[in-house]
């Protein structure tokens, strides 16, 4: 289980402190420590028919406001259906040493979200303890445990943190205890996790890791997920992945059951298809008809419903789908098997074994090496959404193993851009554009425009135009291959923009350029230099704009010319003129998830250069009379 240390409102889940709402690839902390944690340790003990309980003793002491507001309150997630919580102490403790215990009627418990949203699939619970008359500068006290009437998984027992570099740790420790037969295998990422002497006696064997943290830094815009490179601290009784794929397989094997109605719906939806094009038949018409919701594991547990209780519901979550979708294609002769991913910003597995490293899953078809998001809607078949994209998969069945799905293609771009631009001396604007877009970047296009047509897409679009800042009127948009979700989706827009310039000898206005190339790289113009680790979307996008310009004028200048190469990719941008047509070709490849501390100057230069394109000016001026 994975222990996050933020500095944001934090959710106890099975003894856990993991992340309530931050995403730190996209908000930045402010520069101020709200509160600190003084004492954090969780012990786990392992009983021999397999049954455990979480101990956990916290002291945070809020420093602000903020800290107030986002401490004094916790909640405890845990899967109600085999697992129970008891609050052994909890009170406010003011500098001067009084204490105030949390009444009764200030701890409660809810359903958590997941189950009030699929009671059929989570039993989640979340017991709420309300500090009272908190001040900064008070220290918040409290001690519980949580009973779990067995592991996530069959043999499999793991406890996980991350810390955080944005909270002061003064002190922190995690243990894990089990029987004197259990062998313990003790990981880390990072130094920072000191691993303490094995400990054995009668009662069993012990191995633990303390740390403290006083130097807090703040991750910047962009970054990726915790995991991905902050110190972190496993304990767990395997050191195999494929054990944990084995048993999860223990858990699925009943749901997987082929019954009469499951191979008389697969033979209806096929039609007598076979192959890919039977996978292709059932992965389609599940994305139209079965439905998704999403489930906190570590609330729900990994148990799956039965296939066939999935199919009569219409609707499931990842592991519900991704086992229907598996046994569905077992009935038309197509091996699949289900496999565990996490959708975080994570690219590597944990530093050790812990189940609890995995939030999502998909289908896996070892005949294609083929993996599918069944929660997806709009994924062609050879495209995973992108936060299915990169990561470390672990496939169950009979080849178990940890491997990576596969990045995004950009064997050919994800966009593919050409613009013809038709500019009066009136300073009004014709605008076609016919736009191809490939992989993710078609899912999101295919996303937006859910429920919308007719009217009310036109609507919706004209709204967006608007919204820019343009003037003038969008008369028409045509799409090609919008449910065709294997194909590329093309787009067909024709505008008219008024209002660019103001007529006379001498025109300016802004050059024409794609400025979707620099949104990519906007948080990363600000800072020369960074410590951790960077976040960016693989890309690949190119663009050709023919702007024909008003006859009699001419470009005073073209800007220079640009094409960098660097070692995490390239952007270009060449200017020409031929005749009275000006000629604009843009570039930017980018081909990785994760950009090192060390290759940051490189994301910086690109990120400079393409937000610079799109502020150059165009300033025309009128030929001179021949004599």
């Amino acid at each position: 289980m994975t222990r996050h240390i933020l500095s944001k409102t934090v959710l106890f889940t099975a003894g856990c402190i993991l992340m309530g709402s931050a995403n730190l690839a996209l908000a930045r902390e402010p520069a101020q420590v709200n509160y600190q944690v003084l004492l954090l340790r969780q012990k786990m003990t392992i009983q021999k028919n397999g049954a455990y309980t979480d101990s956990i003793d916290r002291v945070i002491q809020p420093l602000t406001m903020a800290g107030v507001q986002s401490q004094s309150q916790v909640k405890i997630g845990y899967p109600a259906n085999f697992a129970q919580v008891h609050i052994l102490e909890a009170y406010t403790e003011t500098p001067s040493g009084s204490k105030y215990p949390v009444p009764a009627n200030a701890i409660y418990t809810q359903s958590s979200p997941d189950a009030l949203n699929a009671p059929f699939l989570s039993d989640g619970r979340i017991q709420s303890v309300v500090f009272p008359a908190v001040a900064p500068g008070d220290t918040l006290h409290i001690r519980y445990t949580i009973h779990y009437d067995h592991g996530y998984l069959p043999g499999i027992h793991a406890i996980s943190t991350v810390l955080a570099p944005n909270v002061p740790v003064k002190q922190a420790q995690i243990i894990l205890h089990a029987p004197a037969s259990q062998k313990l295998y003790a990981t880390r990422q990072g130094s920072a996790w000191q691993p303490g002497p094995v400990q054995k006696d009668k009662k069993g064997i012990s191995q633990s890791f303390t740390t403290s943290l006083k130097n807090v830094s703040y991750p910047p815009l962009g970054s990726p997920a915790l995991t991905q490179y902050a110190p972190q601290a496993v304990i767990s009784t395997t050191a195999k992945w494929t054990t944990v794929a084995q048993a999860y397989d223990q858990l699925a094997a009943p749901a997987l059951q082929i019954t009469p109605e499951l191979q008389k719906v697969a033979a209806r939806i096929t039609a007598g298809a076979t192959g890919m094009d039977a996978v292709k038949a059932i992965y389609h018409w599940m994305q139209k008809n079965i439905h998704s919701v999403s489930i906190n594991y570590a609330n729900a547990g990994f148990t799956p419903p039965s296939a066939s209780s999935t199919l009569q519901r219409g609707v499931g979550d990842s592991n519900a789908n991704a086992v229907l979708l598996c046994a569905l294609l077992r009935a038309v002769h197509v091996e699949a098997v289900p496999a565990l991913i996490s959708t975080s910003a994570r690219f590597h597995p944990y530093p050790g074994v812990d189940p609890l490293a995995f939030g999502h899953f998909l289908a896996y078809i070892p005949a294609y090496d083929l993996f599918l998001d069944p929660t997806s809607r709009y994924a062609g078949i050879h495209s995973l959404p992108l936060e299915d994209a990169g990561r470390p998969v672990l496939i169950t069945g009979k080849d178990p193993r940890m491997t990576h799905t596969p990045a995004p293609d950009l064997s050919l771009p994800l966009i593919d851009k050409h613009t013809r631009l038709t500019l009066s001396a009136a300073g009004q604007m014709l605008d076609q554009t016919t736009e191809l877009r490939r992989g993710y970047a078609a899912q999101d296009i295919r996303s937006a425009l859910i429920g919308s047509q007719g009217r009310l897409l036109m609507k919706g679009l004209r709204n967006g135009f608007y919204e820019q800042g343009d003037l003038g009127k969008l008369e028409s948009i045509a799409f090609q291959n919008r449910k065709n979700l294997d194909r590329p989706l093309g787009i067909k827009i024709r505008a008219i923009k008024d209002g660019l310039f103001i007529p006379g000898p001498s025109m300016a206005m802004i050059m024409p350029t794609d400025t979707a190339m620099a949104k990519p790289l906007q948080a990363f113009t600000a800072e020369a230099e960074r410590s951790t680790p960077s976040l960016i979307n693989p890309s690949y996008m190119q663009s050709h704009i023919s702007l024909k310009l008003p006859q009699g004028y001419q470009p005073a200048y073209l800007p220079k010319n640009v094409d960098v190469q660097t070692a995490i990719g390239g952007y270009a941008i060449h200017y020409a003129l031929h005749g009275q047509t000006l000629h604009i070709d843009q570039r930017l490849k980018l081909p990785e998830f994760v950009i090192s501390a060390k290759d940051y100057p490189d994301l910086h230069r690109l990120a400079l250069l393409s937000s610079s394109s799109t502020r150059e000016g165009l300033l025309l001026v009128k030929d001179k009379p021949k004599r």
